[in-house]
């Protein structure tokens, strides 16, 4: 540019439009950020509760929704405008600043990179407010619409949903790594912070997906969420670490936390950090950490800190970093070096318990004993109690390519879903007719379909949830949650085995598999996905299977029934009836596995009034869940009738779908122990003492 022109150009203030955006991305550098700051939100709402919704990594879709105390109606204009706070009202309220946010920027730089939409209703409102922003203001929701909040109905608490992030700033957008990338970073910021908070439920999930990938209830210790999200091992090594109030000169300082012993191991280090319940980067602690456990760890070792600092909040300077992520206080040498003492204390007297396996290179070479310390003698392990595998190992299978499993799982499903099912124990499920029967499944053409997910919670459900919580038995849970799969045993009785440390169990996964979809149905609510019947399946011709001619009153009751009550089975569980009486979808409780179609004509017989009280409104959704649940089971294989492939399809189905989503989420009733589903065979010291005597 040339002199003369410099000379031209003057100073003006920019557009406020422009100012806000810049300002925006200070605040909001990708979702992850975005995340955060409605994360902190919830949490200063006073909520117990926090759902996070993602698609497309959160840039196309992103809804927190919790239960907090919500905002009021007269709050909404000023929103998303800069600078509006409930937290503030003068410069010095900083010094004792408590709270997450207290600046007022995380809705309004939000609502100029994106557009808002909020549903809130606070306790004792007769219905939620719905409002749409867009820059920071009021707008409305199509042309020739109201800006004004519009009344909707809605639960106490707010959601808020973000959708087409940067979509004014393709720069920005096109920035940011794989929507994959995105989604990780969002999950290991909720996982930080499940932890973290001890009384609060946090779960995430992508749309379309009806089981969550981060789902971490508020009962649950720190240990007990660590060890869900980072696995068994990591809790193994860890230690308590506690500074108490006094131990340093500084005022009101005290910290707790757990860290990693020197056996630990895994593929990287993990540092969360909180001061005040504000999560935090601290350059010179991390640094402080790294240096201490360089002194007991060989060069690349990984080590896992979670820590809770806790001091004045005059002390702590939130407002050194526009994202608030990192934060400066006094007193910093005197806090970092009383946790590295305490770490390397910790360190030490698990350094002096340390064993190791050595072994020459050559096998018939004498081997050169080394002195063992008495500590190392006491805790030998023999071979009759080493464990031989971890539930995390690979098997061979998994070495295959995915495509060509999913093929294979394919074809399977296919030719084991065209064949019919007898011999079922329960009441409901008499043996159908073949003919009506084939003809029906010649009308059935699956179809998943993906929706965004809306919360519905109704006082029942939750008493449900309740239940199977208070139902769980520790040791069953425990044992399904950290098992090997070994293998199918009897097709015939659903009865497969399985590894849990230096036992082997018989399980029957019939069972397993009927508790597990019903709290499936109980956790995705009125969330579930469709299977399509294209075309349309008659009502007649599913419950001419089902009942016979001695049932002809209750037929036409049941049908009847069925198409009055279709929109609340639509609402609810996925089911789409016609007015004429036509089935169009069913629910798709896993995109992993479908229900076997001929088993149809029992699911509807399972849901007639004979089955289910449809005046209750607790026992009708309980009863309609239970059928759905047993329509998931898997068939029973009958030995006279069963052929390879279809042994084949479940012995790969089980290893593949069902005991990997046993491992990760089942919750084991205590009726199911009782009932000898879960079953001790034998152990490795009982077998050692069996050859020995052999």
């Amino acid at each position: 540019m040339k002199k003369d022109d410099y000379q031209l150009r003057r100073i003006k203030p920019l557009d406020p439009t422009v100012v806000n955006k810049i300002a925006a991305g200070e605040i909001i550098e990708r979702p992850e950020n975005a995340v955060k700051e409605l994360l902190e939100n919830a949490l200063d709402a006073g909520s117990t509760s926090i759902e996070v919704l993602l698609k497309d990594g959160g840039l196309k879709l992103l809804q927190i929704s919790d239960n907090g105390a919500g905002i009021h109606y007269d709050d909404l204009p000023y929103l998303c405008q800069r600078f509006s706070t409930s937290k503030l009202e003068k410069f010095e309220d900083l010094q004792q600043i408590q709270t997450f946010g207290f600046r007022g920027e995380a809705l309004a730089s939000i609502s100029h990179v994106a557009k808002v939409t909020i549903t809130t209703k606070r306790e004792g409102d007769l219905h939620a407010w719905r409002a749409f922003y867009v820059d920071g203001k009021l707008a409305p929701t199509a042309p020739h619409n109201t800006s004004a909040p519009q009344p909707c109905a809605g639960k106490q608490g707010t959601v808020i949903t973000v959708e087409d992030i940067f979509y004014n700033v393709p720069g920005r957008k096109a920035a940011l790594k794989h929507a994959n990338e995105e989604y990780r970073r969002i999950l290991n910021l909720m996982q930080k912070y499940a932890i973290h908070s001890e009384k609060v439920s946090f779960s995430c999930k992508k749309v379309g997906e009806t089981v969550a990938s981060i789902s971490l209830s508020s009962r649950l210790s720190i240990k007990d969420k660590i060890r869900h999200v980072f696995g068994t091992l990591a809790v193994k090594h860890l230690k308590a670490l506690k500074i108490p109030e006094g131990t340093i000169n500084v005022e009101s300082f005290h910290a707790d936390g757990l860290i990693s012993s020197a056996d630990y191991e895994d593929k990287k280090s993990i540092f969360i950090v909180f001061i005040n319940n504000r999560l935090v980067e601290s350059i010179e602690l991390k640094n402080a950490i790294d240096e201490t456990y360089s002194k007991f760890l060989h060069k690349g070792a990984s080590y896992f800190v979670y820590l809770s600092l806790s001091m004045k909040p005059e002390q702590v300077d939130v407002n050194f970093h526009p994202s608030k992520r990192i934060v400066h206080f006094l007193y910093d040498h005197e806090i970092i070096g009383a946790i590295s003492d305490k770490l390397a204390e910790l360190l030490k007297n698990t350094d002096e318990q340390r064993s190791f396996t050595m072994q020459t290179t050559i096998p018939s070479i004498t081997m050169v004993k080394t002195p063992e310390l008495p500590s190392q003698k006491n805790k030998k392990i023999y071979e009759n109690n080493m464990v031989r595998t971890d539930p995390r190992e690979q098997s061979i299978k998994a070495m295959f390519s995915s495509s060509q499993k999913s093929a294979a799982l394919n074809s399977d499903i296919q030719h084991s879903q065209s064949k019919e099912v007898a011999n079922e124990e329960t009441p409901a499920e008499s043996n159908p007719s073949p003919s009506p029967q084939k003809a029906m499944e010649d009308d059935v053409r699956e179809e998943v379909e993906d929706g965004i997910i809306i919360p519905c919670e109704l006082e029942s459900i939750r008493q449900l949830q309740n239940e199977v919580l208070n139902s769980m038995h520790l040791l069953a849970t425990n044992i399904l949650s950290e098992h090997k799969y070994v293998g199918l045993v009897c097709p015939n009785k659903r009865i497969a085995a399985i590894q849990h440390n230096i036992g082997l169990y018989l399980v029957d996964y019939g069972k397993l598999a009927y508790h597990f979809f019903y709290q499936i149905c109980l956790t995705e609510f009125a969330n579930y996905g469709k299977i399509y019947m294209n075309p349309p399946i008659p009502l007649e011709k599913i419950l001419a299977v089902s009942f016979t001619d001695e049932d002809v009153e209750l037929y036409q009751k049941t049908r009847k029934l069925l198409i009055a009550r279709r929109d609340m089975l639509n609402e609810y569980f996925s089911i789409e009836i016609s007015a004429e009486g036509f089935l169009s979808a069913l629910p798709c409780l896993s995109k992993g596995y479908k229900p076997f179609v001929n088993r149809l004509p029992l699911f509807l017989k399972g849901i007639s009034p004979d089955y289910v009280d449809w005046l209750d409104e607790r026992a009708c959704l309980e009863g309609v869940m239970k059928a759905l649940a047993k329509f998931y089971v898997p068939i029973r294989l009958l030995p006279d009738n069963a052929t390879s492939e279809e042994i084949s399809y479940m012995e790969r189905i089980l290893e593949e779908f069902f005991f990997p989503e046993f491992r990760r989420r089942l919750i084991c009733p205590k009726e199911l122990f009782e009932q000898m589903a879960i079953f001790q065979v034998a152990s490795l010291p009982r077998l050692y003492t069996v050859f020995e005597r052999c």
